[in-house]
């Protein structure tokens, strides 16, 4: 009994290897190869060129090919394609049907060249000499001749066809090989026609694509060049209408010819392969390229016009360029449709991840021209992304967490941005307004804002920490114009207005901030700069600044300012008490603050209210003559005119006046220096005692003219000199703060 299944089982097996051999050499190599080079051969106009002819293979069965070409690079196409080897495997169960399914198509080492050429001058065009016709009289199709040694695709009824018949060229891959010509002078209907053709192709289908080890090089008119290499590519279920699953990974690079560096400061450059690196002969790095690895999985679904996307997920590892390898994986997550005709996409959602960051896009976007408009949202590690940018900040406090939140309404095209609805948390600061960026083509960069803030503590964030951020090396020459080291791009045109609630640092706070600011190319104007002061007062001013000229000027007023407390905010103690006010107008250029301080040149007044000096209570109120008039405790006015030139400042005359004691002097700052020489003489007392301050500001001396001491001062009785020494400190309190 087991013999005899035995000998079934064989012979079943038996009869079906026959089968299946007698079916597969039936099977039409050209089609099948006609089949798979289709879409390629309909997108480029080239036809498919065969170095071997196609083979059948039984196990698996199937049809494998060597070496093939669409395209050639000698005569200037634009994209060329070639494959090292491939096969396309069948399904046997159809083949018993009559239909043909390929499982699965397999590229070895596929490459496609992509190169953009510089257009060239138009050519007048020439006659051409008409299209020979065949027996019917229809126009011949003239097919590329095969380099010799090619096999094109075969037709497979070319052998039935006579010289002259008028059918196509049968090395035109996609060509349909059975499809009837009429008669001469008789047109078949364009419905005949398409019944004809498709009762002479056989049912058709694709599972499966695979590329493996492939290359994929775009080159611009510039010779700038994008790679993808080590390409690995799977599509399964390629079917009509349904969704097929794609994986795909590869590395990135971007490379830059060598003319792109130029010829200064002896540069040259080295590349190798499709990982260029560029450094100059001192071994500086001058450029580096863009280099990743990259993987993309997706499900897709393509009903003509249109292309679902869905669990679309792209991620990417950076290796070398401007972007840190700290910012992968760095993950693409997209869903959405695509509209082919219209080059219109459907955002359904749409998240950019890196371990920092969390970007999310949701809208409605074009791709001719560019635009978006939808809903933007990111939620991220403000010091995470500040480390990654080479910019450390301090810790965040315990009570305060590590954010950045933004939502947004965002709009691009036209080439602007514009985010309204803007609302954003940066640890416990609120932000809401609107911003927009505009980037029209050959003009500056145009910033427009409006923007509520709430209070900023600065000492969640400074002093900054040391900077990781690796230096770029230079050649140690200062970059000017004949060295071509100059960026000369313009500053951008801005108009923006701020509202700050509060700023502070340390023991200085200031609230209700106002700014408004307008201006082209670097030359702007504040029209509104107001702040209320914590320790007490009001500050306006305005000014303009000429950044590309590197030149600036203020105007404006400081009222009410309670001196004490601002001095204590500083710390400063709290030599002297009363109310100030500031009026100045001055200005300055420089790239660097003592730049800016050694030019400093303008004037301006300074008055000081109901004055308290710490130095008061040591001038005695008890003097012989004097008995009754007690020194008084408040100067009722300091008054202290002032101008500016270079750095120096001149005040003159400085007076201070009060119920039974005055001063009058003069005073000269030179802040690039660091010097003071002032005097003064002081009514007090009945007498008038001349003081003396001088020295650097880190060691201000103070003292008597030596005139008065070597006079009048010897003949002073004891408590007199009290009294000097008294005014002597009251000057000291006067100038050195």
């Amino acid at each position: 009994m087991m013999k005899r299944f035995l000998l079934w089982t064989a012979g079943v097996l038996l009869v079906v290897t026959a089968a299946l051999a007698i079916v597969l050499s039936q099977i039409d190599t050209a089609f099948v190869i006609r089949q798979i080079a289709d879409a390629t051969a309909r997108s480029t106009g080239k036809p498919l060129v065969f170095e071997t002819a196609p083979q059948i293979s039984f196990f698996p069965p199937g049809v494998r090919f060597g070496q093939a070409r669409w395209g050639q690079p000698e005569m200037g196409d634009s994209l060329v394609f070639s494959v090292k080897s491939g096969m396309a495997e069948l399904e046997l169960m159809p083949l018993l049907s009559g239909s043909m399914v390929v499982h699965e198509v397999r590229l070895d080492n596929p490459v496609v060249e992509v190169r953009q050429y510089v257009a060239a001058p138009a050519i007048p065009a020439v006659p051409t000499a008409p299209a020979a016709t065949g027996a019917g009289g229809a126009a011949l199709a003239a097919a590329p001749d095969a380099a010799p040694g090619h096999i094109s695709a075969p037709d497979p009824g070319a052998a039935d066809k006579a010289p002259g018949s008028g059918a196509a060229d049968s090395r035109v891959s996609g060509s349909p090989a059975h499809a009837p010509v009429p008669r001469a002078g008789v047109k078949a209907p364009a419905v005949e026609q398409a019944k004809t053709l498709e009762r002479a192709t056989p049912a058709f289908a694709l599972k499966r694509l695979v590329a493996r080890q492939g290359l994929v090089r775009y080159t611009d008119a510039q010779g700038q060049t994008l790679t993808l290499g080590a390409l690995n590519l799977s599509v399964e279920n390629l079917q009509p209408g349904q969704e097929a699953v794609a994986q795909c990974d590869f590395t990135f690079t971007a490379s830059r010819p060598d003319k792109t560096l130029g010829t200064a400061a002896g540069t040259t450059a080295d590349t190798a392969g499709d990982t260029a690196t560029t450094t100059a002969k001192n071994g500086t790095v001058m450029a580096v390229p863009l280099s990743a690895n990259l993987a993309l999985s997706a499900k897709l679904r393509y009903a003509p016009p249109n292309l679902a996307l869905r669990q679309t997920l792209l991620t990417l590892s950076p290796l070398t360029g401007p972007l840190p390898k700290e910012a992968g994986p760095l993950q693409l997550n997209i869903e959405g449709s695509l509209d082919t005709d219209a080059w219109r996409m459907h955002v359904a959602k749409c998240w950019i991840t890196t371990p920092q960051a969390r970007l999310g896009l949701q809208g409605e976007a074009s791709f001719n021209p560019p635009s978006f408009t939808g809903n933007l949202e990111l939620d991220a590690s403000l010091r995470k992304l500040a480390a990654l940018m080479g910019q450390p900040l301090k810790p965040a406090p315990h009570d305060v967490a590590d954010t950045l939140k933004i939502k947004s309404r965002l709009a691009y095209g036209d080439n602007s941005l514009n985010l309204s609805d803007f609302d954003a948390l940066v640890d416990d600061v609120t932000l809401s307004g609107q911003f927009r960026l505009g980037m029209e083509p050959g003009a500056p960069l145009s910033i427009t804002t409006d923007m509520q803030i709430s209070a900023v503590n600065l000492d969640t964030y400074l002093p900054l920490p040391e900077s990781s951020k690796p230096q770029v090396q230079t050649t140690g020459e200062p970059k000017d114009k004949k060295s071509g080291g100059t960026d000369e791009s313009p500053m951008p045109d801005i108009n923006i207005r701020a509202a700050l609630a509060g700023l502070r640092q340390g023991k200085v706070h200031v609230r209700d901030v106002q700014f408004v600011a307008q201006g082209l190319r670097g030359n702007y104007k504040i029209s509104t700069f107001n702040c209320t002061l914590g320790s007490g007062g009001v500050i306006k001013a305005e000014g303009t600044a000429n950044v590309p000229a590197a030149a600036y000027a203020v105007n404006g007023t400081a009222s009410d300012v309670d001196l004490g407390a601002l001095l204590e905010s500083l710390d400063k103690g709290r030599p002297v008490e009363g109310t100030a006010r500031l009026d100045a107008d001055l200005s300055m250029h420089g790239k660097s603050a003592v730049a800016l301080q050694n030019s400093l040149s303008g004037s301006g007044l300074l008055e000081i209210r109901q004055m308290r000096l710490k130095s008061l209570p040591t001038l005695p109120a008890n003097v012989p003559g004097i008995v009754g008039k007690p020194v008084p405790d408040v100067f009722d006015l300091a008054r202290a005119p002032f101008t500016v030139k270079n750095g120096d400042i001149h005040a003159s005359p400085v007076t201070v006046s009060a119920t039974g004691l005055s001063a009058r002097g003069q005073a000269k700052v030179s802040l690039p220096r660091q010097y003071l020489e002032a005097s003064a003489t002081v009514e007090t007392l009945g007498i008038s005692v001349p003081v003396i301050a001088k020295g650097p500001f880190t060691n201000i001396g103070y003292s008597l003219d030596p005139r008065f001491a070597q006079g009048k001062s010897k003949k002073l009785p004891d408590l007199l000199q009290d009294g000097i020494r008294g005014a002597e400190g009251f000057v000291r309190d006067l100038f050195g703060n």
